[in-house]
């Protein structure tokens, strides 16, 4: 189950993680700090002054993002759910959108038959699958109208974009917005089976198991620009604009190894956060990069950037993925890989984390061979040096690029079970002093941290109780 794992996660690492991206979709990729140096002894922090750095860093941080900066949307999503929630009449709504769905999904008049076969003994079972095909082509177009919260009730007004209205507690209109601009691409996304009959018969030794299916292709329409927005009286409290570029399909299929992919979209609220994530852009066997900015009142947050290439991505259709059936060992990517050329997490301009992966593949399978083997000391310390020999991962501060730690990982000795030692890894700081820390936790331990540790825990639980009171249905 962990070597699937790894690798499914190699393949999303390498090829699809952009795609879970919005971005800006510039030209440019993102650019590291100037190359790693090491640093000379007086540039050289020690691990103390490195710990003391980080706290001040992490207090600055927290006290950027209190969770009353969110308490406008919080109080009105509340509202929201206490009043327009499950008590609301939302029949009309519903059948609104199945009615549509239902005028929009056509029989194709083909069917579809899969076999599979197992033998147990002398005896033969057969499972046979048919699919009476359909397809549905759903677009933002159909979907249009004004529903307006009244007495109890959504009511609808014909319209060219489809919005909600309702009231906050103090009577402001309030509205949520979607609009759709430009061309549209239609992409197969995703096939829902719906299952409605069966039949068993028997041939001697040999026992046959039908299933019968309807299932619709879902084919999405995906516009070029899609802007939301939710106001509250005159204030706009959010505003996503979203701008799509879907290229190299190939009969309304993405297929990840030859689509591409260029996606922008800026988030504004109205509170002053900003986020943008740019220059996302994913071209099949060829190259990925995604750059993430939030900020605060024109005040960088948090930045975050990654660039790497891609090679040898197997044939597979996104629509494949939705499938039941879908199982990545069915596709060839033994050879699929990708080198992250640059990777950065930047805090407040303040911290950075950055490194590369010169190969993603082996890295996944020295991490795989370790675990193979982690009842045996020499060939487990082996692959995770191996592993390690692939990374360059770096700790800096202030936008310098002088390394003051490295990060890498190292075997210990987990547990014994009936005479053998079994081993497991974990990230370690390295300093240029020659020390080092034996674990993460060890560095960033409740006593030298321990101003951080009670911050975030009182930061953490002022956000649970505001998502708490605002989700709990």
């Amino acid at each position: 189950m962990i070597k699937k794992t790894l690798k499914l996660l190699a393949l999303l690492v390498a090829t699809l993680m952009p795609l879970t991206f919005i971005s800006c979709g510039g030209d440019d990729e993102p650019t590291p700090n100037p190359e790693p140096v090491d640093p000379t002894i007086d540039q050289a922090m020690s691990p103390l002054e490195q710990k003391q750095y980080l706290e001040k860093v992490a207090l600055e941080f927290m006290d950027q993002m209190p969770a009353s900066d969110f308490r406008t949307i919080a109080d009105l999503a509340t509202y929201f759910k206490d009043t327009y929630g499950e008590d609301y009449d939302w029949d009309d709504v519903g059948e609104w959108g199945e009615d549509i769905i239902d005028d929009l999904t056509k029989a194709l008049g083909t069917t579809t038959t899969e076999t599979e076969t197992e033998n147990y003994g002398s005896s033969t079972y057969v499972y046979n699958y048919i699919y009476n095909n359909y397809k549905a082509v759903l677009m933002a177009s159909n979907f249009t109208g004004h529903w307006t919260a009244k007495n109890g009730h959504w009511s609808l007004e014909q319209a060219n974009d489809l919005q909600f209205i309702f009231n906050d507690k103090s009577g402001n209109r309030c509205v949520i917005k979607l609009e759709t601009r430009g061309n549209t691409t239609k992409v197969h996304a995703f096939n829902i089976d719906d299952w409605y009959d069966y039949d068993w018969s028997s041939q001697g030794n040999k026992y046959i198991r039908t299933e019968y299916y309807d299932r619709t292709n879902y084919i999405i329409g995906v516009p070029e620009e899609i802007i939301l927005t939710l106001t509250q009286g005159s204030t706009e409290l959010i505003k996503v604009n979203v701008k799509i570029n879907l290229s190299s399909l190939t009969d309304e299929e993405f297929d990840i190894s030859k689509g591409a992919i260029d996606v922008t979209a800026n988030v504004t609220m109205h509170n002053g956060y900003k986020i943008v994530v740019s220059q996302v852009k994913y071209t099949g066997n060829k190259s990925a990069s995604a750059s993430f900015e939030m900020t605060k009142n024109g005040k960088k947050l948090v930045t975050m950037g990654l660039s790497s290439d891609v090679r040898d991505l197997p044939s597979v259709n996104v629509s494949a993925f939705s499938e039941e059936s879908f199982d990545v060992d069915d596709y060839d990517t033994d050879n699929t890989t990708g080198k992250i050329t640059y990777s950065k997490v930047d805090i407040l301009g303040k911290v950075q984390i950055q490194g590369t992966i010169d190969d993603i593949h082996k890295f996944v399978d020295y991490l795989d061979l370790a675990e193979d083997n982690d009842d045996n000391e020499n060939q487990y310390k082996s692959y995770i040096n191996q592993a390690n020999a692939l990374t360059d991962v770096n700790l800096f501060y202030d936008g310098s690029n002088v390394k003051q730690a490295t990060v890498k990982l190292e075997p210990f000795a987990d547990e014994n079970w009936y005479g053998y030692t079994y081993w497991v890894f974990e990230p370690v700081l390295y300093f240029y002093d020659g020390s080092s820390y034996s674990t993460f936790e060890a560095f960033f331990n409740d006593r030298d941290f321990k101003n951080t540790i009670n911050t975030f825990k009182g930061l953490t639980n002022s956000y649970a109780y505001l998502i708490d009171e605002t989700i709990n249905w």
